[in-house]
């Protein structure tokens, strides 16, 4: 019986879940579909290339999208047999709500680990074969890609900027063996294969090669730094902190600490992969308690109560990230901090309930 029931609710399930996986992985590549809508139409891409790049950047937005599509899969699915007071009948035989609970968070924790499957495996490929088919196309061009929040590799140096505005920078890294150089802001300009950047307000970093325990601080007011891409920008591009597995950034952790660089934002980057995914059971227990107390029949209620909630947990993700950019928050913590808010929240709506 337990089962008849249990393959009847994945049925109200899985069709919203994969609905939510549509929809939200369509509006989460918009983004990118401008930026790449320019580049292909500047580039002059021929058609098997344009299709390889649409399809190879849309594994990134999974992350993302799995845990909302979750969320609604669930939501709609409680939510529709509650309005058809299939749950009245179902309690009034006398079982019990905690023999679908069980149910429910394991469908959670089975979205966490495909989510961490597809952050540990997929991604990793699909972005590097994505600037595989980029760099093909790049070598035919003069022009550099330079883009914020990404790290960006040019021969022996690591470069990494918060923030972009046309030519004026926010936040900008440099990275060398020995050396680090961090600026408040600047501005760069573009020429074949070389980016001038103009820093202002920033410190240099450098590190004593007799004592690798101490090092040499320098503030400057203005200083210019030359980067010279030339035929090594095609390869350099291909590893960015996105394309990397935890196992590969604790790896660049460790090296950037060795070498007294600031390991920032390769921590954040980590700590969000390890959250994210298990933002799936979260979300889960927001939408136990939500399914099971609304009464209007339909989706229009559900879907709204969806696009709330998952904005909620989009903004505590971006405060959370930017408190630990600002070092406000400790990454480890600061990135699961969304997760405990919403889960605790879905659990005391659920007590509340039952009470």
């Amino acid at each position: 019986m337990m089962k008849i029931l249990h393959r009847y609710l994945l049925r109200e399930i899985i069709p919203p879940f994969l609905f939510g996986i549509g929809i939200f992985t369509f509006i989460f590549f918009l983004e990118k579909l401008f930026d790449l809508s320019e580049f292909v139409i500047a580039r002059h891409v021929g058609f098997l290339p344009a299709i390889q790049i649409f399809l190879l950047c849309l594994p990134s937005t999974l992350p993302m999208t799995i845990p909302i599509a979750t969320f609604i899969g669930v939501l709609i699915g409680l939510t529709r047999l509650k309005s058809d007071y299939e749950w009245t009948a179902i309690f009034a035989s006398g079982i019990r709500f905690t023999s679908f609970l069980w149910l429910l968070i394991g469908i959670g924790l089975l979205m966490s680990l495909l989510t961490i499957g597809v952050n540990e495996s997929l991604i990793p490929w699909s972005n590097q074969r994505f600037w595989q088919v980029y760099s093909d196309v790049l070598k035919e061009s003069s022009s550099i890609p330079i883009k914020a929040g990404n790290f960006i590799k040019a021969k022996n140096m690591d470069i990494y900027i918060c923030k972009m505005q046309g030519k004026r920078l926010e936040g900008i890294y440099f990275y060398q063996k020995e050396q680090a150089v961090f600026a408040r802001k600047g501005e760069m300009i573009k020429k074949s294969s070389q980016i001038i950047f103009s820093l202002q307000d920033g410190t240099i970093h450098q590190a004593d090669k007799r004592d690798a325990s101490r090092y040499h601080l320098l503030q400057f007011d203005t200083q210019t730094i030359v980067v010279d891409f030339g035929e090594d920008n095609a390869r350099g591009i291909e590893k960015r902190i996105q394309d990397m597995t935890t196992l590969e950034l604790r790896q660049e952790i460790l090296r950037y600490r060795q070498s007294n660089m600031d390991t920032l934002p390769l921590l954040i980057e980590l700590y969000k992969k390890i959250a994210l995914p298990f933002a799936c059971i979260s979300l889960v227990l927001v939408a136990i308690p939500l399914g099971m107390s609304l009464r209007q029949k339909g989706k229009s209620m559900s879907l709204s109560l969806s696009i709330i909630f998952v904005f909620m947990y989009y903004l505590l993700l971006m405060l959370s990230q930017i408190l630990c950019e600002k070092k406000v928050l400790y990454p480890g913590f600061g990135m699961w901090l969304p997760n405990i808010i919403i889960a605790v929240t879905g659990i005391f709506l659920y007590i509340r309930r039952r009470l």
